[in-house]
């Protein structure tokens, strides 16, 4: 087997059942490509409530300590060693983001969202979204009943500086995995065909020093409804995309990215590779 890209994976976990999805393909990730597992557990605090009300804030640690337990439980019996460790702040994302900073790690799987109230129209959870937008590396997005892909990967990769590295790291990936990779690349116009077929080819060649079993494919359209639409036709149960700059609130500003809209629509991983 070829060497997993990734040397120190990061879950981020509320402990909640919108994160089972997120910890299963964690657990699976770790046990499958024979790398460490660490677990982050963001912990929501402020300073005034804690100092009006102590013995809530110290109820709520030691209920997420017997999360913590059972966490362990389930990682043990997917035959993973995990380490966890409790981070308190006034913002989870914050929290998330500098403890994979402060580990250098190069991947975090998280979930893609989780109770949906007054910002139920997000594609992406507002926490989640900040968490990609703020991370220096790989964020890698769970929806709760996906599984780890066994099937297909697909890259969607277009004309950008970032496009190789997504090219050469869906290759990694693909052949750590032995799984075939499909690499799509969209023409928004029909003047932008030509150039699509060539970046295309070069991408194939870039992930066919890798992997073993790479295609090409030049779809003609919206980038987004493509990606996903070959996403469902052959059936990839991964999704790897460059990472854009977006709204947090699209619905309140009128614009949702490319690339909530491929996360958003997909029910399997989605690996977001960081500018």
């Amino acid at each position: 087997m070829s060497t997993y890209p990734f040397e120190r994976i990061l879950l981020a976990t509320e402990l909640t059942e919108f994160d089972v999805g997120a910890e299963r393909i964690a657990f699976a990730m770790a046990k499958h490509c024979a790398v460490p597992l660490r677990a982050v557990v963001p912990i929501a605090s402020n300073p005034e409530y804690e100092a009006a009300a102590p013995q809530l804030s110290l109820r709520e640690d030691q209920l997420a300590a017997e999360e913590i337990v059972l966490l362990r439980e389930r990682a043990k019996a997917a035959g993973v060693e995990l380490e966890v460790l409790v981070r308190h702040g006034t913002e989870a994302h914050r929290e998330i983001v500098e403890e994979a900073k402060s580990t250098r790690t190069d991947l975090i799987v998280i979930r893609r969202r989780g109770k949906q109230g007054f910002l139920a129209q997000l594609l992406v959870g507002e926490m989640v979204s900040k968490v990609i937008r703020d991370a220096h590396c790989c964020v890698l997005t769970v929806p709760r009943n996906a599984e780890f892909w066994q099937h297909e990967i697909l890259a969607s990769v277009g004309d950008t500086p970032l496009a190789q590295e997504i090219a050469k790291l869906a290759g990694g990936i693909a052949a750590a995995c032995d799984l075939p990779l499909t690499i799509v690349g969209i023409a928004e116009r029909q003047d932008a065909r030509s150039r699509a077929e060539s970046l295309n080819t070069l991408y194939v060649a870039l992930a066919s020093a890798l992997a073993k079993r790479v295609q090409g494919r030049v779809c003609d359209g919206d980038p987004a409804a493509q990606t996903n639409a070959v996403a469902r036709e052959i059936s990839a149960d991964l999704v790897i995309i460059g990472r854009q700059r977006y709204h947090l609130l699209p619905f309140m500003h009128g614009k949702t990215s490319i690339m909530q809209k491929i996360i958003g629509a997909n029910e399997v991983p989605t690996l977001v590779v960081p500018s």
